[in-house]
Order: C-alpha cells, then sequence, then structure tokens
C-alpha cells in the first residue's frame, strides 16, 4: 500500500485521488491481518497529503473462553496526515522545507525521498488498536471447565457445580 504521490503534492490544494486496497496482507508481530480491503482517499493539503479511508479485515484469533480458533473481522477508518520529507518539489511549491530533516526526526507517517507515501503502517496501527482484547468463538461460548479443563462447548462436564465462597453466599438471596 505504497503510493507515489509526487504529481499530488505538486498540484494544486484540495487535489484529490483515491485508490482502492484488495487482498492486502499485513503482518504484525502477534499474526497477520488477511484479507486486507477499502478505499484511501489522499488530498493535498498546505502541509502535504491526508489520507481519509476505510480498510476491513479478517483474521483468527484465540477464544478467551474455550481457547479454540476464533473468526475475527476488523472495520477500522483512518485519518492522518503524511508530511513530505522531499522539500525540492519546485519553485513554486508551497512545501519548500528550509531545514534539514534529521534521521531521528522522522516519524512513520512522512513522505519519503522518492515521494512515497506508505500506508501501511496507519492501517497495520488501526488494526491493532481495533482487535478486541477478548475474542470469543461464538458469543454463548460456554468456556472450558476450571476444575477438569473439559471444553463444555463440545463434551457435558460431570464436574460438581463450583463452590460458593462463604463470605458470599448471601448474594444468592437477593434477586432483582
Amino acid at each position: 500500500m505504497i503510493y507515489n504521490v509526487a504529481a499530488l503534492l505538486s498540484g494544486d490544494l484540495g487535489a484529490m485521488r483515491v485508490y482502492s486496497i484488495e487482498d492486502e496482507t499485513i503482518t504484525h508481530e502477534d499474526g497477520d491481518f488477511h484479507g486486507v480491503s477499502g478505499s484511501v482517499n489522499l488530498t493535498r493539503t498546505d502541509r502535504g497529503i491526508l489520507l481519509r479511508g476505510d480498510a476491513q479485515s479478517r483474521g483468527e484469533a484465540e477464544c478467551a473462553r474455550c481457547l479454540e480458533t476464533a473468526a475475527t473481522e476488523i472495520n477500522i477508518t483512518l485519518e492522518d496526515e503524511y508530511i513530505p520529507m522531499n522539500g525540492d518539489l519546485g519553485p513554486g511549491s508551497s512545501l519548500l522545507r528550509q531545514e534539514v530533516v534529521e534521521e531521528e526526526e522522522i516519524p512513520d507517517f512522512w513522505i519519503d525521498q522518492s515521494n512515497d507515501l506508505d500506508a501501511g503502517e496507519a492501517i497495520r496501527q488501526g488494526f491493532v488498536s481495533a482487535t478486541p482484547m477478548a475474542s470469543l468463538c461464538r458469543p454463548d461460548c460456554a468456556g472450558i471447565c476450571p476444575e477438569c479443563g473439559t471444553n463444555r462447548n463440545t463434551d457435558p462436564c460431570e464436574c460438581e457445580n463450583r463452590t460458593i465462597d462463604p463470605r458470599l453466599a448471601g448474594l444468592l438471596d437477593l434477586k432483582i
């Protein structure tokens, strides 16, 4: 998801380009996001390029209750501004940069020296932050028995019902 935006940067303010994302994969340390699709809208601003878009992904996670595979679907909306590192975009450019940018000052959302905008990191961060903390294989997942470890979705458990803490036993008498 790398887009060359040289023509857009040297164009008029408000100039736009729309790109579609189809069946991409984004790699992440805890797992990959597959089937990434959506669209991005790139708009020329007075400082750089404004990226707005929507993306969807599907993936697999471990169910928080029974540890089986849980399918996940994530939808995100993006809005990030990318600033060009390249200050030489022509004599009339409003982006002409007078200062030198040091290597340690370059964040992830800069347009590189070749005028390439990489939207992959913004999309990856969006997916990571939108990933549910506790995925479920299904809404009514019964989970694993804490006594014998049986998956209660597939096998009945013969364990004795939970022992109630005597300090909380009085709460059983309260009914709403």
